[in-house]
């Protein structure tokens, strides 16, 4: 009966612990999170190559990253992140726009990556800090550029706008940008209000020379043989730049003399075949007339200019190539190189010899675009005039911001074998002023393209979807304007 009596005694107790099943039910324990196991490259890495570079985060398990978590990873710096991938353990970061000698860190804050189980938390934050491999640049300056102009006739002016310019080529950049549209100077009225300082070089073009009033977008078409807005700006010690892009009719002007229509002259043309370069070299041509008329004319604008004292930056026929796979943009380059030279060096020698001008530094745009891609310094020699023709060479860019512009500058330089001093003619985005330098991209000036918005001026230029073609901000100008190697206006020196 003892024995009984003690079963009997724990039956209560067993009957309660049964009937606990049927009461709430108690939550499984959390699964462990994720847990970094390395990384590559280690934290504190040093030595590093490359301008790009993939971060992989190894995890103890299989893990993953949706892609609004993957927009909180962050690196320092100019680099950029250009993808994050999960794939079994490994988070792998893919980073673009590494600079020479870089310190950078890669930031993934918690809850950032998350395991596959149920009921599991996320993984902590994880922080990678690493250094690129300063490597000193490789100079390419097989030659020095030369140390005079090209025209022996040159003005005095000119003379001396060039030894300036050579004085502070490879150590100070010059600073600049369009005054307008065309003829005015409210873009880089608008740059000096907001940060306090003026660019160096004022742009003008000729680009309403011949336009015709129907389909115009403008209908304040400027006199050019009214010279008081480039007066104005190199009185005020600002070195004047002007291009020319160049309209010409689409069809033959008498064709519109039964109709008294106007003809419609079209400066981007991208559609005018009509207008060919090998018939305007022809002697004879209704082309070739045109040519020697609009030669004739915007050579008496050069001259007004002269005749005042003023040099000029003359930087015609502008990104004639387009791009060396895809074709060009503007009449002169659609009939290939050997057209567009004999172009240049007839403008040259008309230029020069026949009109007398002595006031013009010569700058060439060398194309740096085949299929998308950097091209061959082959490419560049092809189209290029020669030295006995060209002054400056310089690229247009439109690029991202944190661009390492390093194989871009050594290509144009290794394209003339160093003999002339290469600038960045034309660009959207500001780039890194100290990067002209540490990345051995000494850009002799540069020349920002201009943009408007509802007829004010504007830093950035917005597409249409809400995009930007670029964006700079005042901070922006700010900043590369007060750089210890930019020079402004304040710094130019008399040159009259």
């Amino acid at each position: 009966m003892k024995s009984f009596r003690k079963y009997i005694a724990v039956l209560p107790v067993a009957l309660a612990l049964f009937s606990c099943g049927g009461g709430a039910s108690v939550d499984p324990p959390a699964e462990p999170a994720p847990k970094l196991v390395s990384t590559t490259p280690a934290d504190g890495a040093t030595g590093l190559k490359g301008t790009s570079l993939s971060v992989v985060l190894t995890m103890d398990q299989n893990v993953k990253v949706t892609s609004a978590n993957s927009t909180r990873i962050t690196v320092s710096g100019n680099a950029s992140i250009v993808s994050v991938n999960a794939y079994n353990k490994d988070v792998t970061i893919g980073l673009e726009g590494l600079e020479n000698g870089g310190n950078y860190t890669v930031s993934v804050p918690a809850g950032v990556i998350e395991g596959f189980k149920e009921n599991q938390e996320s993984a902590a934050a994880v922080s990678v800090t690493f250094t690129m491999e300063y490597v000193e640049p490789e100079k390419h300056y097989d030659r020095a550029p030369a140390a005079s102009l090209s025209n022996p006739s040159s003005t005095a002016q000119a003379s001396r706008l060039y030894a300036w310019l050579l004085e502070n080529y490879g150590t100070r950049t010059i600073s600049g940008a369009m005054g307008g549209t065309a003829w005015e100077t409210s873009y880089t009225d608008n740059i000096g209000s907001l940060t306090g300082e003026y660019p160096a070089i004022v742009g003008f073009d000729y680009i309403f020379n011949n336009w015709a009033d129907k389909k115009s977008l403008w209908s304040d078409r400027p006199d050019y043989t009214d010279i008081t807005p480039v007066r104005q700006a190199w009185d005020s010690r600002n070195i004047i730049q002007i291009g020319w892009h160049w309209c010409v009719p689409s069809v033959q002007e008498e064709s519109f003399d039964t109709s008294g229509g106007k003809r419609y002259i079209d400066s981007y043309s991208y559609n005018n075949k009509a207008f060919s370069l090998k018939e305007a070299l022809k002697d004879g041509t209704w082309q070739n007339a045109e040519l020697k008329k609009q030669l004739k004319q915007v050579a008496g604008f050069l001259k007004l200019l002269q005749d005042a004292g003023i040099p000029v930056l003359w930087r015609p026929l502008h990104e004639a190539a387009g791009d060396y796979t895809w074709g060009a943009w503007f009449w002169w380059g659609y009939d290939g190189a050997e057209a567009c030279k004999e172009l240049w060096r007839y403008m040259y020698k008309e230029f020069t010899e026949t009109y007398g001008l002595g006031n013009l530094v010569w700058v060439w745009t060398v194309q740096t675009s085949d299929g998308g891609k950097l091209a061959s310094v082959d490419k560049l020699r092809e189209w290029y005039p020669g030295d006995e023709y060209v002054d400056l060479v310089g690229a247009d860019l439109y690029v991202a911001k944190n661009t390492t512009q390093s194989a871009v500058f050594q290509l144009v330089n290794d394209s003339v074998e160093g003999h002339k001093m290469v600038v960045l003619s034309e660009f959207g985005n500001l780039l890194d002023i100290d990067g002209f330098f540490s990345e051995d991209a000494p850009w002799g000036y540069f020349m920002n393209w201009c943009n408007f918005e509802d007829g004010a001026p504007v830093l950035w230029c917005r597409n249409s979807d809400g995009s930007y073609s670029w964006n700079n901000t005042a901070e922006d100008w700010k900043s590369a304007l007060s750089n210890k190697h930019t020079i402004n206006r304040k710094d130019v020196p008399s040159l009259k």
